[in-house]
């Protein structure tokens, strides 16, 4: 009987020292990608899109996005009244916007800075995950040997916590702040278009602006392990009281 529970606390152990193990070298990776891919934007190879929308401009939408042009198409076809006149735009050429789901704006060498924040909410969710992971897996160790209520369980799953709300916050904050850059250098640079053996139209000032897009499904792990770091820091003391008494 004694020998049967050993080899049943060894497998435990064995399988848990496996599954910190495995997620331990998952949190690194996720680390390292998310260095990787900041490296990424700021030598311009990635990042450089943020979130836009058309501030007092009739658009059609399909796979572009087309401003309604006064006098075309001729048939009307466009599904929406014209909102510009043909000198301001001309008929038919597509806004530097892609479309999916929202339209998003971009456009080469922006710059590192600009780079780096617009492409915050890739490298910002890739670093939080692995830091998180990393703060936890003593909270995991501790709760496969039955002892959640350890001292210090309580500030690393508030860490946590905190590390979410961190990425949260910078990953939101990153577009933002590259926005008016990235929109700036949108509307100055010339497009070249068919109505014209390479006629050039600026792109007019104030029909983009940044679009604000939060994601709060990191609200909930966040205050999940907020409440679960009151909790555990409840026990904690609970059971510290009862151990002083025995």
């Amino acid at each position: 009987m004694s020998t049967e529970l050993d080899q049943m606390v060894t497998r435990q152990s064995m399988r848990s020292a496996i599954t910190v193990g495995v997620m331990t070298v998952a949190a690194w990776l996720a680390i390292v990608a998310g260095v990787f891919y900041a490296a990424l934007a700021v030598q311009g190879q990635t990042g450089g899109d943020v979130p836009v929308r058309l501030d007092g401009l009739e658009a059609a939408i399909s796979s572009h996005v087309v401003p309604c042009v006064e006098g075309w198409p001729e048939d009307g076809s466009a599904g929406c009244a014209p909102a510009v006149t043909a000198d301001e735009w001309p008929g038919g050429e597509p806004l530097p916007v892609g479309y999916l789901g929202g339209m998003s704006a971009g456009i080469n060498d922006v710059g590192p800075l600009p780079a780096l924040l617009s492409a915050a909410p890739q490298w910002t969710a890739l670093m939080a995950a692995g830091a998180v992971v990393l703060v936890l897996i003593p909270v995991l160790r501790s709760t496969a040997a039955g002892q959640l209520f350890r001292p210090g369980n309580d500030r690393r799953l508030a860490a946590a916590a905190a590390l979410i709300v961190l990425g949260w916050v910078a990953g939101t904050a990153g577009p933002a702040l590259a926005a008016p850059t990235i929109i700036d250098l949108i509307e100055a640079a010339p497009r070249y278009t068919e109505s014209g053996p390479f006629e050039q139209f600026a792109m007019p000032a104030g029909w983009l602006v940044f679009d604000l897009r939060i994601a709060w499904w990191p609200a909930l792990p966040a205050l999940l392990l907020a409440a679960l770091a009151g909790a555990t820091r409840a026990g904690t003391r609970i059971t510290a009281d009862t151990e002083g008494l025995v």
